[in-house]
């Protein structure tokens, strides 16, 4: 919300958020404090903030530092009822607070007090003498003035305009639930959902953005399909599909696997150094030359809606280079695009539980400065494109290792030695001492070298994994076996040069070089194959200066070329490419005032009725309660959202004054939803709940709502911390 940089900008944005609660809950006890005073039972006390008084306002005595109720129960004191009435002509009994701490407020009534049932009166304007029909009103009052704020607030949001992503399909996960789903009555369909289908309703509940998809499917039935209509470019009329929402192994929520769109427009810079940032990321994603607030506009003779269509393009280009247009200001631009080899994915076991790896029959590069970063962020005497050859102890560590080592390192001298490429095209080793810094770095942007150059990190076992399972069985645990890597590669930093007769530039040269090496065999039906490696060793030169250098014979089954013939084509980047471009946001805007206010009263419905719903799904399983926020996450929420404009904190807030009225009436004791549960029972017998009881609820409530508040806030320094 404020344009102000790191820690500050943050703070700022906390207290926004802070104010803004504060203010959600001084709206909830003034709709109490109104309705007390329309009912007439007297107030002492209508306080904004909590602690200490600071000041306070009280008419016939008028402003004091601190309280005044001392100087006015010193005029009272003694007074019959009538003589009280009278003093009350000229003195108010109700005074106005302002407390030290200004985060909401609270109401005090003579007779009235939540966590003291004891706390009784009989004076005529007492709580308890009040009729319960007016005392359900005063109960109330605080949700009702909640939930009529909070539309009020959406009528100003939609008024406005609210940036949002559409309603519209970015990607969709292979042989998920959405990729599954089956159209309804419409033979002339295909099963899935694609990427660029418009989602118009979930359940017959129209979508307005994506905001609204996700939450809905994740509030729906465990093991029931969801009715989805979208629209579908070049398809006549809403196509109905039904998918049945699987448990997401990361969030614990139902989904079907869908993300929100992203545009073609290059992402801004926040200074110079994230530009060379974005710069850098492109050159390595192989989009060299794509610039800051460029937007692709082509892809060979099609238009590009989405940067995942340029890994559509580069599966379809069988490893040959593409064109690409890119609009930057008023210029077209043209460029090349080189795809690359797909490496073969799985997750290996490290001393922190499974890490993904990518890989050639076990093969996977060392970790390395990026060569696409500039001299000005590598520091230290590194530069961009050394290849780490020690950290610490460790030998041509992979980057999980190499930063692990860093970090642990955080304000220390670290020994490192890094092979620098030189003029005649071998490398040269450099020893440096370097100081890592408190926060664990020591000034280089990281990357692995299996693209750029072929030096291999130690073999490990690698485990296969059945992507739909890695998504979403928590329980799924992948078991590494034996690569044949291991049988070729005795020391770690060992340089592939040579595949038969074919040089090896990276990594990703490997798989052309076996397929070309065995094509013959293959073809004949061969189920075992020798290939000839030539390995540079990480070994002292010889006496002549040379570097030791061996060939093997690599043997690889039939089922490891399969595994290789099956690779694709790609970018270097993959899926990354997204990060490059900003999200496809537009404005939810309602046409006109009409429309603002339908809209505003439809919103504050939908947000109360899926508040509810999520304590069902509570009960169901469906959502854990690990996924609620206590104070500390709706803090941390708020600090984030509100960094996107005023009109999300106004929206944010609209939620919040929602959720607190659910809450708050909610049949729990000493929330006014369990007040007026004990105000029915009244009304029914004829005589109130026994104070007894009304002191063991009470007692049970405090509890129940200490532990909940406990356990949330404790999941909520968990998320933050990352831990």
């Amino acid at each position: 919300m404020f344009d102000l940089p790191g820690p500050l900008g943050t703070l700022a944005n906390f207290l926004v958020i802070a104010a803004g609660f504060g203010f959600i809950i001084f709206i909830h006890e003034l709709g109490h404090f109104v309705a007390a005073k329309w009912a007439g039972i007297r107030v002492l006390a209508f306080s904004i903030g909590f602690g200490q008084i600071a000041c306070s306002y009280r008419k016939g005595i008028g402003f004091r530092r601190g309280s005044s109720e001392r100087e006015y129960l010193k005029r009272a004191y003694g007074l019959n009822t009538a003589q009280t009435e009278e003093l009350h002509k000229q003195i108010s009994p109700t005074e106005y607070r302002l407390s030290w701490l200004p985060l909401g407020g609270y109401v005090k009534m003579l007779g009235q007090e939540d966590l003291n049932p004891d706390a009784v009166s009989s004076e005529p304007d007492s709580y308890q003498n009040c009729s319960v029909p007016k005392r359900m009103v005063v109960i109330s009052a605080g949700v009702i003035l909640n939930v009529i704020s909070a539309a009020i607030l959406f009528i100003i949001v939609f008024s406005a305009g609210l940036k949002v992503f559409p309603a519209r399909v970015g990607y969709v996960v292979p042989e998920g639930p959405a990729a599954m789903a089956t159209p309804v009555n419409r033979d002339d369909i295909d099963p899935g959902i694609k990427r660029g289908d418009r989602i118009t309703q979930i359940n017959g509940k129209k979508m307005y953005s994506f905001e609204h998809i996700l939450p809905e499917i994740a509030m729906s039935r465990k093991g029931t399909p969801v009715s989805i209509f979208v629209e579908r470019d070049g398809v006549d009329g809403p196509i109905e599909f039904n998918a049945e929402p699987i448990k997401s192994a990361t969030s614990g929520l139902l989904g079907i696997q869908i993300d929100p769109p992203m545009s073609t427009s290059v992402i801004e810079p926040v200074d110079e150094r994230s530009k060379r940032g974005i710069e850098m990321s492109a050159a390595q994603y192989g989009l060299a030359g794509l610039e800051p607030e460029d937007r692709l506009e082509r892809i060979g003779d099609a238009s590009a809606g989405s940067p995942l269509d340029l890994l559509d393009a580069a599966g379809e280009s069988n490893g040959q280079s593409f064109e690409i247009t890119i609009a930057r200001g008023q210029q077209q631009i043209t460029s090349s695009v080189q795809p690359v080899r797909e490496l073969q994915r799985g997750v290996v076991s490290t001393t922190d539980g499974l890490a993904s790896i990518q890989h050639v029959l076990g093969l996977s590069g060392v970790m390395m400065v990026n060569p696409n970063a500039s001299t000005e962020d590598t520091k230290q005497g590194l530069m961009p494109g050394d290849i780490f050859a020690r950290i610490g102890s460790a030998e041509f560590p992979d980057i999980d290792r190499g930063i692990q080592i860093v970090q642990s390192n955080a304000g220390k001298q670290l020994g490192i030695s890094v092979l620098r490429a030189n003029a005649e095209g071998s490398y040269d080793r450099i020893d440096l001492d370097v100081q890592v810094q408190r926060d664990g770095t020591i000034g280089f942007y990281p990357a692995m070298s299996t693209g750029y150059a072929p030096f291999v990190h130690e073999p490990v076992a690698v485990a296969e994994i059945d992507e739909q399972r890695w998504l979403n069985d928590p329980d799924y645990t992948p078991q590494p076996v034996a690569t044949p890597a291991q049988d070729l590669i005795e020391y770690p930093g060992s340089r592939i040069t040579r595949i038969g007769e074919e040089p090896i530039s990276d990594l990703r040269a490997v798989v052309d070089a076996i397929i070309a090496n065995t094509n013959d065999a293959y073809a004949q039906g061969a189920e075992a194959f020798s290939v000839p490696v030539t390995l540079e060793l990480p070994l002292p030169r010889q006496p002549d200066g040379s570097v030791p250098t061996t060939t093997k014979d690599w043997q690889l089954t039939r089922a490891d070329l399969d595994a290789l013939r099956e690779l694709g084509w790609s970018l270097p980047g993959g899926a990354a490419i997204t990060q490059l471009f900003k999200p496809d946001q537009v404005i939810d805007k309602s046409p006109g005032a009409v429309a603002a206010i339908e809209r505003g009263i439809a919103e504050s419905r939908r947000v109360m009725l899926q508040t509810y719903l999520t304590f069902l799904r509570l009960f169901q399983g469906s959502v854990q309660v690990k996924h609620l926020k206590g104070p500390v996450g709706i803090a941390h929420l708020g600090t984030q959202i509100a960094s996107q404009g005023f009109i999300w904190v106004l929206f944010f807030m609209a939620l919040i004054s929602i959720n607190l009225a659910v809450i708050n009436f909610l049949p729990l004791p000493i929330v006014d939803g369990g007040q007026f549960l004990m105000l029915c029972y009244e009304w029914i017998r004829g005589r109130p709940v026994p104070i007894a009881v009304q002191n063991i609820t009470t007692m049970a409530g405090l509890v129940f709502i200490g532990a909940m508040f406990l356990y949330v806030t404790f999941n909520d320094i968990k998320t933050i911390f990352g831990v």
